[in-house]
């Protein structure tokens, strides 16, 4: 990391405000499955790509470079939206071929980011797992999870679902240094 010292004395409020691009996303599937010792499931679904929450530390960064696209601004201004997430998922979780198992929501993006309030994807996709009693694990930062509380007590039910909230800091000005957005 090179030092800067012309930018030292930079504030949050001293960042331009960027507007935010939404792109429809044309996947075929859902469920994408992973390998990694780090994560305690190896499926999970992700409704959006990108993450407007723009967190500086934030791990999935560098998936919006297979998209032709940077790490950086781009990543939490070009979000890409799966519009048709809760239907794929009807149909992977239909196919003979689905062995039930616990799916992560928000591997590599938060599914209760800002514009999931309007599109309400996340919820969709919480609809077809209830339906489906299908496990879930929610990761994420936004209190817009507590929308969907009717849906993961359903799921509950069946000891199917979880819910990570993470907290980043209670220090404000610190905050708004890691999480500008």
């Amino acid at each position: 990391m090179a030092y800067a010292p012309e930018y030292e004395d930079l504030t949050v409020e001293d960042l331009p405000e960027y507007r935010t691009q939404f792109f429809k996303d044309h996947s075929k599937s859902i469920i994408s499955t992973n390998d990694s010792p780090d994560v305690h499931f190896d499926a999970s679904i992700n409704p959006y790509r990108g993450c407007e929450h723009g967190c500086v530390y934030c791990y999935a960064r560098p998936t919006h470079e297979y998209l032709g696209l940077s790490a950086g601004l781009d990543f939490e201004t070009k979000i890409f939206v799966k519009e048709n997430a809760p239907e794929l998922l009807k149909n992977e979780l239909s196919s003979k071929k689905w062995v039930p198992k616990l799916l992560g929501i928000s591997g590599v993006t938060d599914c209760y980011q800002p514009i999931e309030k309007e599109l309400k994807l996340t919820r969709g996709c919480l609809e077809v797992l209830a339906d489906f009693r299908n496990p879930v694990g929610i990761i994420t930062k936004n209190h817009l999870v507590t929308r969907d509380i009717d849906l993961l007590k359903k799921l509950r039910l069946y000891r199917a679902s979880m819910v990570y909230l993470s907290l980043t800091t209670l220090d404000e000005d610190l905050r708004r240094k890691m999480e500008p957005r």
